[in-house]
């Protein structure tokens, strides 16, 4: 310890000398107390509490750590100790103190072994050897202990080097502060691995602000529409919270399909403690993050939230399949980070008001706003809706695959499901009938009908109308006010054709075989190898075939498309100098931005956050989480970013198991609603893939349709294309949104009337203030 503590000085001092490169200088020396003042947090000061209510604390055990001043400016304060890693950010807002790791830690009875020394960590790594054996490492007992970190200043705070030696590893983190943020990265272009060991995961301050056994909060985690754990709810019994951003990697040949889950659609999370909180924002390499959110109980006595970089993937492969001989073999793949920086960014939020989830939302999509803009592609935005008639989008199917015999012979056929003439008429009977505010997007619009070939171009199935049909039904809508989305899947190639085959232009697996994927069985969730099949296309083919589309769209004055597979999922390709989630990432931006340069209107599907800045137009957007055992409600945190910036449609109400609560939820969070139908018979998707669409026929659902329409544009006239400003839980079953024209709808899923404020909000119905 001694000698640890000599080196810290030493490091001190030479960081001090350099403390002309950096904003404020690194005065604090080790072993003294730090600045007197609300900046000054010690080993005495709880996570987020201010440092005035801790001096009885501070008095009972004085400081004697290396803590010193970081860094410092109108809003931040950054100290760190220089001999353990240990950090806090005071947020001079409100005085409070946030640490990396909890002060009263040494109390916790709950905590044993290695998860007790996880508590004083900064870092979490697992990593594998060669034979793929599985360890894991905190940065207390597997580097601070052995030697102490190695310090540097950098611009507005300092980078730590971490070296666990028993792992042959150093992992380098740079903290530093920026106006109301706190940035915490892994440089991992500066990652050190030795010949033995593999590193696997990487989880960054895993203990930052973590709520005790006596505090009051939640945190949250970005599941789907967004879920909040309460602190301490009894549940550490139950798995935690562990999912990828954007999902996992889908070039990974997966045996059998985990249960059905949302999918983290937004790179991030957050803390609400008290009258306090954060929200953090994976800002960088987020497309090979992950997120974990773990309440008391589970390991020790803290309720904590964090997120970690993925490094080395990990896929299982059956050889021999169904044999006799089936082996199942575990491959890893080479460091996927693509060199790009892991960078979460911290924002502090105060007031019991603020530092709720719906503040963490605002902030996030002040975040986004700022960093990416509002995009070039919201002609047709959020505000813009105000004062027009409910949106609505319908989504038809052209054609699909059919298998036909002639003269006992088998051969596949496209089945007419809805041609251009269909659309023409239904848009015109939509219209006739009193709805002002539509959309149509059509799937199976190209050559071979839907699961074909990648369209490069507009040219269109004969079957439906040809490319002259289609150019023809654009024109008409476009006249009637009505945009035509055709939906174009540059991902899945189901196909080889227009320039495209499953040899030169799909993404590998770890496996460096091409990227097979399939449907999986609702009833075991195992591979459904009667349906279609894919491959996935290779990032820079996937950008290839967009610009060919595009570049076709612009020629023919086509204005609208809807792009689906590149806004909702991400993946590697693992061949030889693979590109990683990161790599693609980037590409799928790239890609994005060109196709909204050139077309008016971009619809984008399962959307995720990436996306955003480069859509005209939002279609699946998540309503719900997952319903995991951990969590303990589901909150509109998606939506609450959205709303007043971009319309987003829901999924097709006609396909609800629950079109009432559905109904609901639209109201509740100012979504706009969907359908997806074929204009023909439905008996005619017998013998298609799309057999599955049960409620799908557009004749037998008409005056459904308009009597649901009906009842929503009554509920939401007062709300369309305006931000939701707050929304909360008055009661089990019934909410409360406001928006940001000060319109109130309260609506209750219950079976029986609740009464709010003097007045009864009907079972399953809603009340308008």
């Amino acid at each position: 310890m001694k000698a640890r503590i000599i080196k810290a000085a030493l490091v001190t001092a030479l960081i001090a000398a350099s403390a002309a490169a950096v904003p404020f200088a690194i005065a604090d020396t080790v072993g003294s107390e730090p600045e007197a003042s609300a900046a000054a947090p010690s080993l005495g000061v709880a996570s987020g509490e201010t440092a005035e209510s801790s001096n009885a604390a501070r008095a009972a055990k004085p400081d004697t750590s290396g803590w010193m001043k970081a860094a410092e400016n109108d809003r931040l304060a950054l100290h760190i100790d220089v001999a353990t890693g240990e950090l806090a950010v005071t947020d001079k807002a409100s005085g409070t103190v946030w640490s990396s790791n909890p002060p009263d830690r040494e109390h916790d009875e709950s905590a044993k072994g290695a998860k007790k020394m996880d508590l004083s960590s900064q870092l979490l790594i697992d990593y594998v050897d060669n034979l793929g054996k599985p360890f894991q490492a905190n940065s207390l007992t597997g580097s601070v202990n052995e030697t102490a970190p190695e310090i540097k200043a950098v611009e507005g705070g300092v980078e730590m080097t971490f070296r666990f030696p028993k792992a042959e590893m150093s992992i380098p983190v740079r903290y530093t502060i920026e106006g109301d943020a706190f940035s915490a990265a892994i440089v991992t272009e500066d990652i050190k691995q030795g010949d033995k060991y593999k590193l696997v995961n990487i989880s960054l301050l895993p203990f930052f602000g973590a709520g005790g056994l006596s505090d009051d909060g939640y945190l949250f985690v970005p599941d789907g529409s967004g879920a909040i754990i309460h602190f301490n709810n009894g549940k550490g019994g139950y798995r935690s919270y562990n999912e990828r951003v954007y999902g996992g990697d889908a070039a990974l040949d997966l045996p059998t399909k985990a249960e059905k889950k949302e999918t983290v659609r937004l790179p991030v999370f957050g803390l609400h403690k008290g009258d306090h909180g954060y929200v953090a924002v994976i800002a960088k390499g987020e497309f090979q993050g992950g997120i974990v959110a773990e309440t008391s109980g589970k390991n020790n006595g803290y309720n904590n939230v964090y997120s970690y970089l993925n490094v080395t993937e990990i896929e299982s492969n059956l050889l021999l399949e169904g044999t006799l001989n089936e082996k199942q073999v575990t491959r890893s793949s080479a460091s996927m980070t693509g060199n790009v920086p892991f960078e979460v960014r911290y924002y502090f939020l105060n007031g019991d008001q603020d530092s709720t989830y719906v503040g963490m939302a605002k902030r996030y999509k002040t975040y986004l706003q700022d960093e990416f803009g509002a995009g070039g592609n919201h002609q047709s935005s959020g505000q813009g809706d105000a004062g027009k008639s409910l949106p609505l989008l319908i989504d038809f199917i052209g054609g699909a695959k059919k298998r036909e015999t002639f003269l006992g012979i088998p051969y596949n056929t496209v089945e007419t499901l809805t041609s251009f003439k269909d659309v023409s008429e239904a848009a015109n009977g939509l219209l006739g009938a009193g709805i002002g505010n539509l959309s149509i997007r059509m799937q199976g619009w190209s050559d071979g009908g839907a699961k074909g070939e990648i369209p490069a171009t507009l040219n269109a199935e004969g079957k439906l109308g040809g490319t002259k049909g289609l150019r023809k039904l654009e024109e008409e809508l476009q006249e009637q006010g009505v945009t035509l989305y055709p939906a174009v899947n540059p991902v899945h190639l189901y196909k080889g054709g227009n320039g495209f085959s499953k040899f030169a232009d799909t993404t590998k697996s770890i496996s460096r075989a091409p990227a097979l994927k399939y449907e999986y069985r609702l009833s075991d969730w195992t591979k459904n190898k009667s349906a279609s099949r894919w491959y996935l296309m290779k990032p820079s083919s996937v950008e290839e075939a967009v610009g060919k589309f595009t570049e076709d769209a612009v020629k023919k004055s086509f204005g609208a498309v809807s792009l689906e597979g590149i806004g909702s999922m991400v993946y590697s390709d693992f061949k030889k100098g693979s590109t990683s989630k990161n790599e693609t990432g980037a590409i799928w931006r790239e890609t994005l931005k060109a196709a909204s340069d050139s077309i008016d209107s971009i619809m984008i599907d399962h959307p995720n956050a990436y996306a955003f800045p480069y859509a005209g137009a939002l279609s699946d957007v998540p309503l719900y989480d997952s319903g995991f055992d951990v969590t303990d409600e589901a909150v509109p945190f998606y939506s609450i970013v959205t709303s007043g910036w971009i319309p987003s449609y829901g999924e097709p109400l006609n396909l609800s198991s629950r079109p009432r609560d559905y109904m609901l939820k639209l109201i509740e969070t100012g979504t706009y609603p969907a359908y997806q139908f074929i204009a023909r018979d439905s008996a005619l998707l017998t013998g298609t893939e799309f057999d599955w669409l049960y409620s799908g026929d557009y004749g037998a659902w008409r005056d459904k349709l308009l009597g649901q329409y009906g009842g929503l544009g009554e509920a939401m006239q007062d709300i369309l294309g305006h931000a939701i400003a707050n929304h909360e839980k008055l009661a089990e079953g019934v909410f409360e949104t406001t928006f940001d024209n000060g319109a109130r709808v309260v609506v209750n899923y219950n079976d029986s009337g609740v009464a709010v404020r003097g007045m009864t909000v009907p079972a399953g119905g809603y009340l308008k203030l």
